[in-house]
């Protein structure tokens, strides 16, 4: 990791959160080598390495990494039930497809990734009598959107009749089934709905639009937008996300369910997309496609009060957090 990485990790983990909670605790996180589940992963060794506090990860997911200190990688199918030896203090469920490329190669097992993966994870938490289940769920529930931001509440519109939308309704069950199992086998949840999570990812797999401009701007080429980039988008750098998922399992409300984003800094897709490319000194290409995988979201801004109230702030804006990607890519 570079010096940038480093400072964000550092950034998130001495935040004034309420970490004595995760003192000599077990938390199981599904999707852990993913992009977020990575990034909170190494926020917690930094707690360890600094503060001695004695926090164990079990980060499951379909391939193995080198255990250390702090976490444990188990190779497992949520789709199937899961066994753990020992106590399960938290339990965060990630573990998804999570970009179009993703929905469209492989649409049942988005849907079954996320709805059996919250069954056989919150049997688990049952079993355990763990102390709080945490789902990441997204803004993508909320469908085709409003014209002014939506809170929490907000219930939206999605074409269920659509392979696109196994993604958005799988989250939606998903929190569906957190709320049935508080109420019939008392298990303490909360959720929260990321806003489009960008940074600096490895993997380089992710084929949301953000994350193809920050690539075309770090590769010297221009930036092809397949629409007018009229949407009006929420977002939120990846500290940011990790920030707010650690702020939800620490102080969120059982049973309620929270927003992730950036305060929205008045820019359109278009426009983020030229912010991008004068990075790189590069320039925009219009070449419009009706992409059906694609969201059909024109106005969908997340209201992020909720999250704030109980102690998040955002520390970048989303101009921000992208001139700081593009500086991490081209460091690597």
């Amino acid at each position: 990791m570079n010096k940038l990485e480093l400072e964000d990790i550092k950034n998130v983990a001495e935040l004034p959160y309420n970490w004595n909670k995760l003192n000599n605790k077990t938390l199981v996180i599904s999707g852990g080598t993913g992009f977020i589940g990575t990034f909170l992963c190494n926020v917690l060794r930094y707690r360890n390495q600094n503060y001695n506090q004695g926090i164990k990860v079990i980060s499951i997911a379909f391939n193995e990494l080198e255990n250390d200190e702090t976490v444990t990688y188990l190779k497992r199918d949520i789709c199937n039930p899961v066994q753990i030896d020992g106590n399960v203090d938290f339990i965060l469920h990630m573990a998804s497809n999570t970009h179009p490329e993703q929905y469209k190669t492989d649409p049942v097992g988005t849907i079954t990734g996320n709805v059996f993966g919250a069954f056989n994870l919150l049997n688990l938490a049952k079993e355990k009598h763990s102390e709080r289940f945490v789902l990441a769920s997204s803004c993508e529930i909320y469908g085709d959107g409003k014209n002014e931001p939506m809170d929490e509440l907000y219930s939206g519109y999605i074409n269920c009749n659509t392979a696109r939308a196994g993604y958005n309704e799988a989250k939606r069950v998903s929190e569906s089934l957190c709320q049935s199992f508080a109420q019939q086998y008392g298990i303490e949840s909360c959720v929260f709905r990321l806003a489009r999570v960008f940074g600096a990812d490895k993997t380089k797999k992710d084929s949301k639009a953000m994350a193809q401009f920050i690539r075309n701007a770090v590769n010297g080429e221009d930036i092809v937008l397949k629409s007018k980039g009229l949407q009006k988008y929420s977002y939120v750098y990846i500290a940011d996300a990790a920030s707010g998922i650690l702020k939800v399992l620490l102080d969120g409300i059982s049973g309620e369910a929270y927003n992730i984003s950036a305060d929205y800094d008045g820019m359109t897709l278009g426009q983020y997309a030229e912010f991008i490319a004068s990075l790189g000194g590069k320039r925009v290409v219009y070449d419009i496609e009706d992409n059906p995988n694609a969201s059909q979201a024109m106005n969908a801004l997340l209201d992020n009060t909720k999250i704030k109230n109980i102690g998040y702030k955002p520390l970048y804006t989303v101009s921000e957090g992208l001139k700081r990607t593009y500086d991490i890519y081209k460091l690597n």
